[in-house]
């Protein structure tokens, strides 16, 4: 064997030596520390949060955890949230605190391991110390159920501006308010970090704003100030049905605001009008007769709204005139809809956002916007009839009638060709006259039963 071959087994001899003495030396240490005592003590340098347990044994650890946990954790900690509090009681979350699993954690500390981790827990500095964690739990059930109750009491709802019709038609702004929400992320947590303290056992919690959709700074902003275009039309309150769908209708509408640029759609305010979505039957007209039909009644809404919108100097986009000149509104005056086909549009030109509501009583349905319009203007609609079309007449005969008489079933209605006019005048003198319309409605030919002669055989 060479020299260098020696060396290098005696120094691995040397090596293996030390080992076993090192292994040794932390043996006969553990065996040294558990000598002579009745149970094992803990070591030096252990504490739980600021408990100190060194020295003690099983049951005297144990003791001094049990007065920490009476005395500091199953205190009450306080919660805030600005200038308001709220007051936990940890036994109100059942919480339980570990103690016999914690001493046994705190026992093990320099003797559980590998003979090595032993031996440099007896050689690490003496300012070294072994924290131990106050493992606890709490009921799960009653926590949800104390979380859940104050989000409930710290709750509170955002609620917008509110725009609010005065009895002469001028507009203020209810202002809003900011709401606010407890978030519970990470309360858990927060709350198990505060326990422990013997002192500043106050948590702030995370308390959120909930903004309003609509502050009061944005309301005042839009410029909806008075009412600047109003129109009523009447209807017959036994015809409970398409009054049904008349109020069904408004009240979709109501309270639609438009911002300057944007366009109302009828229908897609409105929506399909069928039995699904809560409409009627109700009588409507389909050729020259009157017949059920689902959302009788909507063409009121439609041709009320148009009006209030002629008279708010508001721009009408899409329009369609009925084939004959409805008796709610004068001829020329009238915004006929169907739900797939044919829509009632108007943009809103104006500087101001405008605000549209709707106002039924027993016989009367009356459209407002609301908005914004120069002192002095003033808006009319002229109507002018340029030509009559009369009715025909058709006349059936009925067995039950006596010769040569008759019976008018319906008088029938005039047809018209109509143009109207939208006048804007500013402090008495007229500034623009707009062709709003030239429409033609078809005339309702009059209806007659006539008496029939017998022949002499009959």
């Amino acid at each position: 064997m060479s020299v260098t071959s020696r060396n290098l087994h005696m120094n691995l001899v040397l090596l293996l030596i030390c080992f076993v003495v090192m292994a040794t030396q932390a043996c006969m240490i553990d065996s040294i520390a558990d000598a002579g005592a009745a149970e094992p003590v803990i070591f030096q340098r252990v504490f739980v949060e600021d408990v100190e347990l060194s020295d003690m044994t099983r049951s005297e650890a144990e003791e001094a955890l049990y007065q920490y946990v009476d005395k500091v954790v199953l205190q009450p900690l306080v919660l805030t949230s600005g200038d308001e509090a709220w007051q936990l009681d940890p036994n109100d979350i059942g919480l339980h605190v570990f103690v016999p699993e914690i001493v046994e954690r705190a026992l093990a500390v320099g003797r559980a391991g590998s003979w090595l981790d032993r031996l440099r827990f007896r050689r690490a500095s003496p300012d070294k110390v072994v924290s131990i964690p106050l493992t606890m739990s709490v009921d799960e059930d009653l926590f949800k159920d104390f979380v859940f109750d104050l989000m409930a009491e710290i709750h509170i709802p955002a609620e917008d501006a509110v725009f609010i019709i005065n009895e002469d038609d001028t507009v203020t702004v209810k202002p809003s308010r900011i709401g606010r929400h407890l978030d519970p992320r990470d309360l858990g947590n927060r709350i198990r970090e505060t326990l422990p303290r013997r002192y500043d056992r106050t948590l702030v919690l995370n308390v959120q704003p909930i903004m309003p959709s609509l502050t009061t700074s944005q309301a005042n902003a839009m410029g909806i100030k008075e009412c600047i275009g109003k129109f009523s039309t009447s209807f017959d309150p036994g015809n409970t049905s398409r009054v049904h769908n008349i109020r069904e209708a408004a009240n979709a509408i109501d309270g639609t605001i438009l911002g300057p640029g944007e366009t109302f759609s009828f229908n897609k305010t409105v929506g399909p009008r069928s039995a699904e979505t809560g409409y009627l039957d109700a009588p409507v007209m389909v050729e020259d007769d009157l017949v059920p039909g689902i959302g009788g009644g909507i063409c009121q809404v439609s041709s009320t709204l148009y009006n209030a919108v002629l008279l708010a100097n508001l721009r009408v986009v899409a329009r369609v005139n009925h084939s004959m000149a409805p008796a709610y509104v004068p001829a020329g005056r009238d915004a006929t809809v169907a739900y797939d086909y044919i829509d009632f549009r108007f943009r809103n030109d104006g500087s101001s956002h405008v605000l549209i509501k709707f106002f039924l009583n027993k016989n009367t349905i009356t459209s407002k916007v609301y908005g914004y319009m120069p002192s002095g203007q003033k808006i009319s609609i002229i109507t002018s009839i340029e030509e009559r079309i009369p009715p025909g007449v058709i006349k059936k005969e009925d067995a039950s009638l006596a010769p040569g008489d008759e019976v008018v079933e319906d008088s029938g209605a005039w047809g018209y060709v109509v143009t109207v006019y939208r006048v804007v005048e500013q402090d008495g003198t007229e500034q623009s006259r707009e062709l709003i319309s030239k429409d033609r409605y078809r005339p309702r030919s009059k209806r007659v039963r006539v008496g029939i002669a017998l022949s002499e055989s009959t």
